[in-house]
């Protein structure tokens, strides 16, 4: 009788295990892979995540410049900005501003050492203006004071050093004796001398001016 096809693979597969030889270890069991509609599932959603992905990632801005970190320190040679001191409630308040700083001894030195420069350059429309309106030297025209002036200078020379609250002269008080001096603020004015090096010795060597602080700034009235 003609032998089947299933019975020849019975017959060889027979064979082949009685020729088998069994191994020493056991074979570590494979892992079993997911089949079925639930693995189907799960790769369905794998492949959805990874899409969604990248097209996320190619419709996003492109590189952007990198900026510090809150709170890092700035770049080596950036301005600063002016710094503001707390206030007792704790909020920031302005820094003060450098001619706050200024004492009214340096800003009367400064105002009387850019009058006297002007006059030692021959500026004199310039020092005129310096000058108090209701001062002493107003009290003469322009043109007599800038002759007076200009022939003081020809032998005064360039040289001269100012001294502010002198303590060689006579105090403020006894310079506010005059009516023009009802205008000064006696108890801010301040007596400034100026000495000039070619006339050291003589009496004529120094002028003495008091600076006087208005609402436009400071006013000098020349009182010797």
């Amino acid at each position: 009788m003609a032998r089947s096809r299933t019975d020849e693979l019975l017959e060889a597969w027979k064979m082949v295990a009685q020729n088998a030889q069994r191994p020493v270890e056991a074979p570590r069991p494979r892992t079993r892979r997911s089949s079925g509609p639930i693995g189907l599932l799960a790769a369905g959603t794998v492949a959805v995540v990874l899409i969604v992905a990248l097209a996320l990632r190619g419709a996003g801005p492109g590189p952007q410049p990198s900026q510090p970190a809150v709170g890092a320190s700035p770049s080596v040679g950036a301005s600063p900005s002016p710094a503001a001191s707390p206030s007792p409630n704790g909020s920031a308040s302005p820094a003060a501003s450098p001619e706050a700083s200024v004492s009214p001894a340096d800003a009367s030195g400064a105002i009387v050492h850019q009058y006297t420069d002007d006059l030692v350059k021959g500026n004199f429309a310039a020092a005129w203006a310096l000058l108090a309106p209701g001062g002493p030297t107003r009290s003469q025209t322009f043109a007599a004071w800038r002759t007076e002036r200009g022939q003081f200078f020809a032998s005064a020379g360039t040289v001269y050093t100012i001294v502010v609250s002198p303590s060689d002269v006579a105090p403020l008080s006894t310079w506010l004796a005059s009516p023009w001096s009802s205008s000064i603020d006696a108890a801010h004015a301040l007596l400034v001398e100026v000495n000039y090096a070619a006339l050291a010795g003589n009496n004529a060597g120094y002028s003495l001016y008091i600076v006087n602080p208005t609402v436009t700034g400071l006013a000098i009235y020349d009182v010797r």
